[in-house]
């Protein structure tokens, strides 16, 4: 087992890159420089070496690499019109090959396919008994691959490497503490001064179209709770006469007529309208008040269609609600306080352990500084549905491009291969 090192590993002091998704990673790439000037030959070849086995096989012991050392780099080129005599050609990047033979070891296979968050990672996951070859179990992460072989990973560890640490309780508590004192912050403020606090919140977004304040505030305060209740109010049937019901119901049913001569098939808001609008239909006589069975069809037809202007409603208030959590911290406040109460709208447990018997942060959310990472291999087939991947073939190069994936340049691994093979040729 590789010596633990005397520095952490992703130490800003030495800056060098390491095989990980951690965030310090990429402020050691961003201020990467070139050599120093004045140093010699032997040792930019040192520093290459130095920098690039930092990032390749760090967990590797030097013996351990130098066994698996080739020093003939293989690549593929591409085949030309014999007729092509332009001359421009992209060069071979062979010297990323000399950390080809990493790329075959399972551990550093499963860092490539985005199953584990570092090698390190994938060893732990290796000798826990989490992975398996061809369906057969491996306790080793120098395992080599070979073409065609099928490895897959639990998916609760791929969950555990690409979402976010779990928090410990105590942390949680303080992070619920001092949400929920920012919340009732925010709560005061919206009682105090609404309208900076809805200029606040709408200033940045657009809900649809091009953005009008003016358009947008008469479009919100026109949606308010009271003003939906009262247009429901005003669809209640207590205290209208029979006449007048048989008024509305006349109109619906001359509504439909209007609907089914102009497009000659029933359309309306509900099949039962239409139904009872054909049965009125039927028993009408023109010229005369409608017969006692005509009236009562009426009747029921003007019922049906406050109930469903009703039922409309509703779920506009519904709608205005959840739009209310949003857009309009005038009422924001007083919905939180009417359904949620001292607990907090967004989440459904305490701060990442919604489900403590998970290792990861729940609900689960992918880690942060995960993007610049997101880098998968030609020679990797993966499927994150089933966590399975199949290792297709060894890494080559080709015009401008190599499958071997590394942060520093090209140069860098041309000194170090002439590092290594000096006493090798």
């Amino acid at each position: 087992m590789p010596k633990k090192p005397s520095s952490p590993l992703r130490s800003l002091a030495r800056g060098l890159v390491r095989a990980s998704w951690h965030k310090q990673n990429l402020y050691n790439l961003f201020k990467k420089e070139a050599f120093r000037r004045g140093t010699s030959l032997y040792q930019q070849k040192w520093e290459s070496k130095r920098e690039t086995r930092a990032y390749h096989g760090e967990h590797m012991t030097e013996s351990n690499w130098l066994g698996i050392f080739q020093k003939n780099l293989a690549g593929a080129e591409t085949l030309h019109d014999k007729d092509d005599k332009s001359g421009e050609r992209e060069p071979l990047p062979i010297a990323l090959q000399l950390y080809a033979p990493i790329e075959r070891r399972l551990d550093m296979a499963m860092f490539r396919a985005m199953f584990a968050s570092s090698p390190r990672q994938a060893r732990q996951f290796i000798s826990s008994g989490m992975v398996k070859v061809n369906g057969l179990k491996v306790k080793h992460g120098f395992y080599p691959l070979r073409p065609g072989d099928v490895f897959s990973v639990e998916p609760e560890c791929v969950l555990t490497a690409v979402g976010r640490e779990k928090p410990t309780e105590e942390f949680s508590k303080e992070v619920d503490r001092q949400q929920r004192e920012d919340f009732e912050t925010f709560k005061s403020r919206c009682r105090d001064d609404p309208g900076e606090m809805f200029e606040r919140k709408f200033a940045p977004i657009s809900v649809d179209g091009p953005y009008d304040p003016d358009r947008l505030y008469s479009k919100v305060r026109a949606m308010t709770v009271e003003n939906l209740t009262n247009k429901i109010q005003a669809l209640s049937l207590d205290g209208v006469s029979a006449q007048e019901l048989i008024a509305r119901g006349q109109e619906e049913v001359e509504q439909y007529r209007d609907e089914f001569e102009r497009d000659k098939k029933v359309e309306a808001d509900d099949e039962s309208i239409s139904q009872m609008a054909t049965e009125f239909l039927k028993l009408d006589s023109e010229g005369s008040d409608p017969s006692p069975e005509a009236q009562e069809i009426l009747k029921r037809i003007v019922q049906r269609r406050v109930d469903m202007q009703q039922a409309e409603l509703q779920d506009l208030i519904r709608l205005f609600r959840g739009a209310a959590s949003v857009y309009d911290p005038r009422w924001y406040y007083a919905y939180l306080e009417e359904y949620c109460g001292s607990a907090l709208p967004w989440q459904e447990g305490p701060y990442g352990l919604q489900d403590p018997s998970k290792p990861y942060f729940t609900p689960w959310t992918p880690r942060t500084f995960l993007a610049p990472f997101a880098i998968v291999p030609w020679h990797l087939e993966i499927s994150y549905k089933t966590c399975h991947a199949v290792y297709l073939r060894d890494p080559i190069t080709r015009q401008g491009h190599s499958e071997v994936i590394s942060p520093l340049p090209l140069f860098m691994h041309e000194n170090a291969y002439l590092f290594y093979v000096r006493d090798r040729l």
